[in-house]
This record gives C-alpha cells, sequence and structure tokens, in this order.
C-alpha cells in the first residue's frame, strides 16, 4: 500500500507557527488506506483533478509568503476531506456520552469550534452547560468539533463528557480545514433545527439560549443574535459591544457589523450552502460568518436583534481576524462578484465590505490591488475591476 504523507498540521488562524510533522493517528491511517483501495464513483473521473489550485496570493512580504504556503495545504486537505465523503467515508470519528445517545430530540444544538484552545475550553463548555434551560420544551445538546489540535483540547473534552449530565459529541476530524468546514460539520450533525455557533475561546451567559431560542422559534428569521461583550484576554475588561445594531443589509454590505455568535435554522443556512469553504482561496480565515450573512441577505432572508447582552467574546493577539485583515480587500474584491445583485441594489454606497470605493485607496491597498489585477489577468481569473463597482 502506497503511504500517504499528510502535510503538517497548522493552525487554522490562531498562530502562524509552522509545527513539526504530528503523528498520524490510527483513524487517519485507515481513512487514508480506504481512499487508495475505494474506486472513484462513476460520476467523478478518474483523470479530474480531485484537488482545487489556490487561487495566487501577492508577494507583499515574508508572513504573506508563509500564510500562502499554508493556504495551499488547508485547501490539500479540504479537497481530500471531500473526497472521503464523496465515497461515503467520513473524515471524522465521534465520542459522545450516554447523556447524548439518550436525548434523541433537543431543541438546541450548541455547535462550538475548536483548535488548539485546552485554555479555554472548560470555561466555554461550563457556561453552555449552567444554561437555563427550564422554560424549554426540550434539552440541549452540545457538539464539539476538534478541527485536529495539537494540544490537549481534545482529551480535555472527552474526559469533560464522560462526567457531565448534559448531551455531549465530540467530533474529531482526521483533517484539520478549517473554521467553515468545522461549522458545516457542526451543522450537518446537529439534531436540533435551531443551531447557536460559538467558538470554544468564547463563552455565554445562561439566560442566552433560552433567550434566543424563545425569539427564533415562532419567527421565519434565518437567525437571530444578541448583544456580544468583547473583552481583553489579559486584563479581563470590557473592551466594546458588537452585534449591536439592528438587521440592515445596506449596512451589511458596507461593511461587516454582526459576530458568528448566533442562533441560526439549520434548514436555512444549509439551504443557502452552509459556510462558503471556498474563502480559503481569497484570504485567510475569519469571514465565514459576513459571508453567510451576505448569502442570506443577497436571498431575502431576514434576521432579527435579541437588544440584551447574551455572550462574552475573548480578544487575544492569536485572533485569527489579526490575519485575516490582511486579506480585506481580496475579500472585497470577491464578494463584489459573488453578491453582485446587491451591490448593484446599493451603488451608492461610499463603502463596499469594508472597503472604501474610491480609487484613492491607501498606498498599502494601492499597491495590493494593482498587484492583484496583474495576477488576475496573467491567471485569466475574473474579471471584475474595483473600478467598476
Amino acid at each position: 500500500m502506497t503511504e500517504w504523507n499528510f502535510p503538517e498540521r497548522f493552525s487554522v488562524g490562531f498562530e502562524l507557527k509552522a509545527t513539526k510533522p504530528v503523528k498520524k493517528s490510527s483513524h487517519q491511517n485507515q481513512m487514508l488506506s480506504n481512499l487508495n483501495s475505494t474506486t472513484l464513483p462513476e460520476n467523478v473521473s478518474a483523470s479530474q483533478p480531485v484537488l482545487l489550485q489556490p487561487l495566487p496570493t501577492l508577494n507583499e512580504s515574508e508572513e504573506l509568503k508563509q500564510i500562502a504556503e499554508k493556504r495551499a495545504l488547508v485547501i490539500g486537505r479540504l479537497n481530500t476531506a471531500k473526497l472521503c465523503e464523496i465515497i461515503g467515508k467520513k473524515p471524522w470519528i465521534s465520542i459522545s456520552n450516554s447523556a447524548y445517545k439518550s436525548c434523541e430530540h433537543p431543541c438546541i444544538s450548541v455547535v462550538i469550534t475548536m483548535f488548539n484552545y485546552s485554555e479555554y475550553i472548560y470555561e466555554c463548555l461550563n457556561s453552555v452547560c449552567k444554561s437555563n434551560i427550564s422554560g424549554l420544551s426540550g434539552e440541549i445538546e452540545i457538539l464539539v468539533i476538534d478541527d485536529c489540535s495539537t494540544d490537549r483540547s481534545a482529551s480535555m473534552v472527552e474526559g469533560y463528557l464522560s462526567i457531565s449530565s448534559t448531551p455531549i459529541c465530540l467530533i474529531k476530524k482526521c483533517f484539520n480545514t478549517g473554521l467553515a468546514d468545522a461549522r458545516n460539520i457542526g451543522l450537518k450533525a446537529a439534531r436540533s433545527s435551531y443551531v447557536f455557533i460559538l467558538d470554544a475561546d468564547n463563552w455565554i451567559y445562561p439566560n442566552c439560549l433560552s433567550v434566543l431560542y424563545n425569539k427564533i422559534k415562532f419567527s421565519s428569521y434565518a437567525a437571530v443574535y444578541g448583544i456580544i461583550r468583547k473583552f481583553d484576554n489579559q486584563t479581563k475588561k470590557e473592551v466594546s459591544l458588537v452585534s449591536c445594531e439592528e438587521w440592515n443589509v445596506q449596512r451589511l454590505v458596507k461593511a461587516p457589523y454582526i459576530d458568528a455568535m448566533a442562533m441560526i435554522n439549520k434548514d436555512i443556512v444549509l439551504k443557502v450552502g452552509g459556510y462558503s469553504t471556498e474563502l480559503i482561496e481569497y484570504g485567510w480565515f475569519g469571514w465565514e460568518d459576513y459571508d453567510l450573512w451576505l448569502k442570506l441577505a443577497q436571498l431575502n432572508y431576514s434576521c432579527k436583534l435579541v437588544p440584551e447582552v447574551l455572550s462574552s467574546y475573548r480578544v487575544h493577539s492569536s485572533s485569527m481576524i489579526n490575519i485575516t485583515d490582511k486579506y480585506r480587500l481580496n475579500f472585497a474584491i470577491y464578494f463584489s462578484k459573488k453578491f453582485s445583485d446587491i451591490v448593484k441594489e446599493y451603488n451608492k454606497l461610499d463603502m463596499l465590505f469594508g472597503v472604501p470605493r474610491s480609487k484613492k485607496q491607501s498606498s498599502k491597498f494601492g499597491k495590493l490591488r494593482n498587484q492583484w489585477f496583474k495576477l488576475k489577468k496573467f491567471f485569466s481569473l475574473a474579471k471584475t475591476q474595483w473600478s467598476d463597482l
């Protein structure tokens, strides 16, 4: 049997330092063995390339070069995981407790995405388990999606669920494929129609789930969201409030203002395609939630603010958004094409997707833009021109 060499694991946005190659788990080896010995379905050509080629990135600095290499690895793993599903082999394993197995019809599913957050996962889980669910029509379930953590995160969750009376299932992915893919796996595994999205370094207040559930249950909203308190990880002091404005498509097209922490209607979100995994081809992780809000807006779905502080968002130096911002212009160009319908509707805005429409960009953005168009022309990519917006 041919030995498959896995690309080294790396952070999905929480750190940039390369890690040493990690020894493949027995489940990973089994998955690769299945791939090697399985015939592709008839609708998939054996000669057709499975791995998508990443879009070229701007060679502005050594840091961007390193990110570009990591992006290429992510895209390779994403497509390997997709191939596993095509041939009927789930690229993950699950571990659950007895409470999860006996809870067949939860009224709320909480999807927690995790990568190397051993420092925070207990606080996150405790906050969900302490939720006030006395007025709900059923139980809640917790789905922890581990994106190939290299620290003790997964083993800590295993220990936690073994002694918890709350229904918990740990899903351990075989491939480190990023946030969007992890959330999509959580959505597919969720047994409730209403799913709360949570990252493992954040936490919620006891009334969060019940307040949002009562708001979305008897409505046609695609999602409901509460106000989020951002706090500094070191000082623990409040930094600001986010997700504190009403749903407004014009405001959304102008710039992102709603966080991922929200309760969503699973069926609607899956109908619009779930979280977009192709964004890694245009930059870094971090705008999956913004992309989802825009998809809902373009298809005329509505969401609703609940004007209460219901959760807390940890601000720390390793946050993926610090890297994502380097690709803001790339995303704006891509979104201008992807969401062209709503761009046309709000064509008089002075800003689109967080970037000024004026040609008089800052010198950094101007340089990025010019290099981007040269690369697009060379590789015959999308014809959208920033000046056409």
